[in-house]
């Protein structure tokens, strides 16, 4: 599976606005859609601000998605926080999973660890994507989710749906 069957699964779900911060495992998906333009693309600096991009997006009625790294959820955690728990501004997040079994950089490792506490401690829902041809039907769901207004939700990509061998 490739960046290619991310991608079309983001247009069939209906992805109408990407916010990324791209990282080595995302990247491929994130040039495709800046490259593409079928989905409107905005690259950030920061996660929180991908998150603020995100909320307000949402709530103005469009369909988006963040694109970013796990170790993202720690740089975000105070936007999140005032966000998903306090206004009930959600939003829908694709997580690359860094530190997953396997990881060969020794700063990856932190980055799983951490991350299954936040999701839980934020209260958003999370789904582990492991085959791209799995991606669409996940994002599905996860869309539904978050049109009740109830929960965020997180998608967390696997290498094994990013095509990343090491």
């Amino acid at each position: 599976m490739s960046a290619e069957d991310l991608y079309q699964g983001m247009l069939s779900a209906g992805v109408e606005l990407a916010v990324a911060l791209p990282d080595s495992l995302l990247s491929p998906l994130c040039a495709m859609t800046a490259e593409r333009g079928e989905i409107p693309y905005v690259q950030c600096c920061d996660e929180a601000t991908a998150i603020g991009i995100a909320a307000g997006a949402n709530l103005a009625g469009t369909c988006t998605l963040v694109l970013m790294e796990n170790s993202g959820l720690r740089r975000a955690c105070e936007t999140l926080s005032r966000f998903v728990l306090s206004h009930r501004l959600h939003v829908a997040m694709l997580l690359s999973h860094r530190g997953a079994f396997g990881e060969a950089n020794w700063w990856g490792l932190a980055h799983s660890e951490t991350m299954a506490p936040h999701l839980e401690m934020l209260r958003i829902k999370t789904e582990h994507v492991t085959a791209a041809v799995d991606f669409e039907d996940a994002l599905r769901r996860a869309y539904s989710t978050l049109r009740t207004g109830q929960s965020s939700v997180a998608l967390v990509a696997e290498r094994s749906a990013l095509s990343v061998s090491r």
